[in-house]
């Protein structure tokens, strides 16, 4: 990526998350005709010790799944400020899932459908943040360098 572009990111706060699962309700809706409709890109849970995290693809820089996709389905969109996974023609081969360091590349493989998803930021303009009613969910900018 070239120096000076303006970058999106997901960030988390865990301390704001009520656990009230809007963000992936808000998801699922904005993902009718996915190839996993019914499935959210953020995946909110407690621990054992009852922590909060949410699992989600927090659009790095690098997107080390995308360094392993044989189909090369990873791409940057809107002039590289966000990560897309084309699950359309993905074959589930499952490579780039353990290579997210995130834990935001997701398999689904019910009703004869197998495929890696992951959060395509509602192309710039991602529900779960806007359903996030606490502010546990942010979009953020940075330029990159």
């Amino acid at each position: 990526m070239s120096a000076g572009k303006k970058k999106f990111g997901l960030v988390f706060h865990p301390d704001k998350c009520s656990g009230c699962l809007d963000c992936e309700k808000a998801c699922v809706k904005a993902h009718p005709s996915s190839v996993a409709a019914g499935k959210p890109r953020i995946k909110v849970s407690k621990n054992d010790g009852g922590k909060i995290k949410a699992l989600m693809c927090v659009h790095c820089d690098s997107c080390p799944p995308s360094e392993v996709c044989p189909s090369a389905l990873f791409e940057f969109h809107d002039e590289g400020k966000y990560w897309t996974l084309d699950e359309h023609r993905c074959f589930a081969c499952m490579a780039c899932i353990p290579r997210c360091p995130f834990d935001g590349v997701f398999f689904e493989g019910s009703f004869g459908v197998e495929t890696a998803y992951s959060c395509d930021l509602c192309a710039g303009d991602p529900a779960c943040v806007k359903a996030c009613k606490p502010g546990a969910l942010t979009l953020e900018t940075h330029r990159e360098e």
